[in-house]
This record gives structure tokens, sequence and C-alpha cells, in this order.
């Protein structure tokens, strides 16, 4: 599973960008539709949104994190200083947000909004 996406050389940094991107936009309706508080869970409080949001953590939001990692890192050539500092917050955020679904944590860095403004445009 670690070599999601490894392989993936893009020609320049809008490709990249875009096939991050899109990854970005998957996570971020995940996040949207099932939690941690999404309205469907509010309007119904019986409702079994919270296990799909674990559910959906595991099996789609980390292997996409896993995939975006990889192909930043096959294609960090590609990208400035800046861009790479961004990225190495995503880094650790992902890193902290894996394992927090296996070993909660007390804390672990937050999503970084700049990574994502630059990399999903």
């Amino acid at each position: 599973m670690r070599t999601l996406g490894r392989a993936q050389a893009f020609g320049n940094i809008g490709d990249l960008k875009s096939a991050v991107g899109k990854l970005l936009i998957q996570n971020h309706q995940i996040w949207a539709d099932f939690g941690p508080e999404p309205q469907a869970a509010k309007d119904d409080p019986n409702s079994n949104l919270e296990t799909v949001w674990r559910l959906k953590k595991i099996d789609t939001i980390v292997p996409n994190n896993i995939r975006i990692m990889n192909m930043i890192e096959a294609n960090e050539s590609l990208l400035t200083s800046e861009q790479y500092k961004l990225y190495a917050k995503f880094k650790a955020h992902a890193a902290a947000f894996e394992r927090n679904q296996y070993h909660r944590l007390d804390n672990y860095p937050l999503f970084p909004a700049d990574f994502e403004k630059e990399f999903k445009g």
C-alpha cells in the first residue's frame, strides 16, 4: 500500500497539482459528508455516520494521503522551496492522522489549509 502513486512522474507542476488536487477534493468531500460533525448526524442522532466516518478515513482518506505523498516525493524536483515547505506540513499531518486511526493521539497537526490552497488551486 505504501507504493500507491509512487511511480507517477509528471512533466510539470500543473499536472502534479491537478492529480493532487483531485485527491484533496475527494478527501474534503468525505470530510464534509461524514465527519467529524456532519449535518446529517446532527439531524439524526441515531445515524451510523460516525462509523462510516471512521471507515472512510481508513479506506479512502489515508490511502489518498499516501498517494499524495508518494506523487509529490516522486516529483519533488518540480516544487519550489515554498511548495516543499507546505508539503512538509501536509506530510506531518498525514502521518499523524494515520497513526491516530489506529492509536488515539491526544494531539496532532491539523490539515494545513495553505497546502490545499496551493495544490488544489
